[in-house]
């Protein structure tokens, strides 16, 4: 999947003066040898450069060579320290004083400080790519001492702080890599098949096409990773993936592991299935800006329609659930802007025009599956439906003007995860006017001041109900109707331990922190 806009907590950010500390694990600590970690992508990455990089396929990558300043715990939406120790926030949101560790080298032994930050964030800024937003409101930047970044916005922005946790937020790349390899392009030339970052693993390989090799950081600041090699290899077909893992030539598939081959997987005693908590949701998108859907009474036609709880339980098992909420869970309160679809069906009335209905497929066939069934279940009720599969590129067409948003098709099925544990990083890119992730165009005034509202007040409880109400008006509106909640599914050799994952870093686990047992 790739992502063109960017989605983001609320609940755990402090929005007064705060500190929080970390504690400091000796650099020193022996690693085991675990000798080679074996992985697998069905494509590509785009590439490994921190400040355009924005797909889900390749986050193993970034967060092993980079890090950024904080990130977020395990399982948690908690944000926790890393090149940063502690941070402090001002009375009025728009200054943040990062207090940076201390010892810390690049993997090509420059030391990290305040002006390797600076240099790092303004790259983002001036590479300026999708990411780029996360920096948008920043005003100035600070290095008062070599450990101290400072940070001022130019208005109060509530999920800054998650920016700086979601996997795709500003990492600290070299700033000797940068300057020596600058060009003409900020670097990017270079960072297309280079790494140079603080973290556990060094990318040492990058052949497209073929595999990614990560090799162990010695002089890694933390504890040394397990593995001495992390080997990637690029394997497009699910199957062969499969033969692989149940001979031992990979370790873990992260991703589309087909849900009818999981009870063979369950049976084999050298594999277990691991299922984590995700903010990933499948959602049906209604292109409310033409016939038929631009008539409410057809879009709440379609939510009845389709059944949602049997497809739900029909596709994901116990591996989904439909959604409460257009916000996942961990994202928003769901109590608070809980889904209420209709569920007597209703008849297309007569001279209904055609509707065509796009999906993008995915190597586990759920999508296509899945689309499958609401087309049977519509055309049961007499609408007639031509189905096609249609590609990212494609789908990010759609809204680039009234003329393509009028050759875009009327139903849409995509499964999305927001960029952070915040709402704002959620329902502003899904449904907010002009949102990278608002692919068939639904826009409401109403909707986008309450989206501004949430970003902009200090006040938690306040933010939480600016986003709640925003999230009303869209399920009110049937402009997407949010099918299901879906955990993040992976299938890896039984003798893997320490397995941590985060549920905003999607098909990805700390490759740090894993061993073989």
């Amino acid at each position: 999947m790739r992502r063109v806009f960017s989605l983001v907590a609320v609940a755990g950010l402090v929005l007064s003066a705060c500190s929080t500390k970390s504690s400091t694990t000796g650099a020193g600590s022996t690693p085991s040898t675990n000798g080679t970690l074996n992985l697998a992508y069905l494509a590509d990455m785009s590439v490994p450069d921190p400040d355009v990089f924005y797909d889900i396929e390749g986050n193993t990558v970034i967060l092993s060579a980079y890090q950024g300043l904080v990130d977020y715990k395990p399982d948690s939406t908690t944000i926790e320290p890393v090149l940063a120790t502690s941070w402090d926030i001002s009375p009025d949101a728009l200054t943040y004083t990062f207090h940076l560790r201390s010892g810390v080298t690049f993997q090509d032994g420059t030391p990290f400080n305040a002006a390797a930050v600076k240099a790092s964030f303004q790259r983002r800024i001036s590479v300026n790519s999708a990411p780029a937003y996360m920096l948008a409101q920043v005003a100035d930047m600070q290095t008062p001492d070599p450990m101290t970044f400072v940070v001022k916005l130019k208005s109060v922005v509530t999920p800054f702080m998650d920016y700086m946790a979601s996997s795709w937020g500003p990492k600290i790349i070299s700033p000797k890599a940068l300057t020596d390899n600058a060009g003409n392009d900020f670097a990017q030339t270079w960072a297309k098949t280079n790494a140079d970052g603080t973290g556990p693993y060094k990318l040492t390989a990058f052949n497209r096409g073929q595999n990614y090799t990560l090799t162990r950081n010695d002089s890694y600041w933390g504890p040394k990773p397990n593995f001495a090699t992390v080997n990637i290899r690029i394997i497009p077909d699910m199957n062969s993936q499969i033969l692989q893992l149940r001979s031992g030539g990979l370790d873990v598939i992260l991703h589309s592991f087909p849900v009818a081959e999981l009870p063979t997987a369950r049976s084999d005693p050298n594999l277990t299935i691991r299922d984590f908590s995700s903010y990933l949701q499948s959602m049906l998108y209604i292109n409310a800006n033409k016939a038929p859907f631009n008539n409410l009474a057809l879009r709440k036609a379609v939510a009845a329609d389709i059944d949602r709880d049997t497809l739900v339980s029909q596709i994901y098992g116990s591996y989904g659930h439909p959604a409460g909420s257009p916000y996942a869970p961990g994202i928003l309160d769901q109590s608070l802007a809980p889904i209420s679809y209709p569920t007597a069906t209703v008849k297309a009335p007569a001279g209904t025009p055609a509707i065509t209905f796009a999906y993008t497929s995915d190597e586990s066939g759920i999508q296509s599956r899945l689309a499958g069934l609401i087309q049977q279940k519509l055309q049961g009720q007499g609408f007639q439906v031509t189905l096609k599969e249609v590609t990212n590129p494609q789908v990010y067409g759609y809204a680039t003007s009234p003329q393509t948003l009028a050759q875009a098709p009327d139903l849409l099925l995509m499964t999305n995860t927001p960029d952070a544990a915040h709402p704002d990083t959620w329902s502003r890119i899904l449904w907010g006017t002009g949102g990278g992730l608002n692919f068939l165009g639904y826009s409401n005034p109403q909707v986008d001041t309450l989206l501004n509202q949430g970003a902009s007040t200090t006040d938690s409880a306040a933010s939480a109900q600016a986003y709640a109400k925003a999230a009303q008006l869209l399920v009110a509106d049937y402009g997407i109707l949010f099918l299901a909640d879906t955990r993040d599914v992976m299938v890896m050799r039984k003798n893997l331990t320490n397995v941590e994952h985060v549920p905003n870093y999607p098909w990805a686990l700390r490759l740090g922190t894993l061993a073989r047992s």
